[in-house]
């Protein structure tokens, strides 16, 4: 009677320890499965969300090429045309070569005619169309020469390997990321030469926009009151990010800046 009484007492306690660690395993179960639930949600918040900042991003960039477009279109339209009016009408009044007015009216002339010719190639940079169906490196030369035509700067443009055609929309945010570039080279570097090199190889295209300026700490970008360059670097980093591009800068106080772009070739 004793013995059978032990057996149950023994059954009891196995029967019950195997519960227990079934219990336990189901706990340890359903917790690794919630983690990796969690962790798969959490993810898939980070993956939405930079698809959305993504979008949003591209709906900025997008509006406001829309606005570049839109002043691009009224400059070539509406001041040119005026001024090309008046510059009409000054070569339709006949004075004597002996009238003191003669070299006056001709230094005006030339004046509207610069003018215009100004008109032109800031609308030509403006013109999202235009920047897209020519070759990069054309677009980029052109921006150099304006650069080079105030007399205050060598410019220079090398391109090694083929060139490839790129997307469009790349190509436009490319380009508008030489100028914003350009624009912090002319505000802030006091630099004396400028430097775009385009290197093609099978698998990427590379951007280098170099100066010798007075270079900046690219850490001091990021910390408060970190102004001036950093709203332009921010707009440079934000373009980049939306075609995937690699981005870095290389600067240090006294020895200029070296901006490099890297991205995926696009086959044709």
């Amino acid at each position: 009677m004793q013995q059978s009484n032990d057996t149950g007492i023994l059954f009891m306690i196995i029967t019950s320890t195997v519960m227990l660690l079934l219990a336990a395993g189901l706990i340890v179960f359903f917790l690794l499965l919630y983690r990796e639930r969690y962790k798969k949600h959490q993810r898939e918040k980070v993956t939405m969300r930079a698809s959305f900042d993504q979008e949003l991003l591209k709906a900025e960039i997008e509006m406001k090429e829309q606005t570049l477009l839109t002043i691009s279109q009224e400059i070539h339209d509406n001041i040119g045309q005026v001024l090309s009016l008046a510059k009409l009408n000054l070569n339709t009044i006949l004075l004597e070569d002996n009238n003191p007015a003669v070299p006056k009216i001709a230094a005006t002339k030339e004046l509207i005619g610069e003018a215009i010719q100004d008109l032109r190639n800031l609308s030509r940079s403006l013109n999202t169309h235009h920047i897209s169906h020519q070759k990069l490196s054309e677009s980029l030369g052109f921006e150099l020469d304006l650069i080079r035509k105030t007399g205050l700067y060598e410019t220079a443009l090398r391109v090694q390997g083929a060139e490839k055609p790129l997307d469009p929309q790349k190509q436009t945010i490319i380009f508008r990321i030489v100028q914003e570039a350009l624009n912090n080279i002319i505000k802030h570097a006091r630099a004396k030469s400028i430097t775009i090199s385009l290197d093609y190889t099978p698998r990427e295209t590379t951007l280098r926009i170099a100066d010798d300026g007075s270079g900046f700490d690219p850490q001091a970008l990021h910390q408060p009151g970190g102004a001036g360059k950093g709203t332009g670097m921010g707009n440079i980093s934000h373009r980049a990010r939306l075609i995937n591009a690699n981005l870095t800068v290389e600067s240090r106080p006294g020895q200029g800046t070296l901006i490099q772009l890297s991205l995926p070739t696009t086959q044709p």
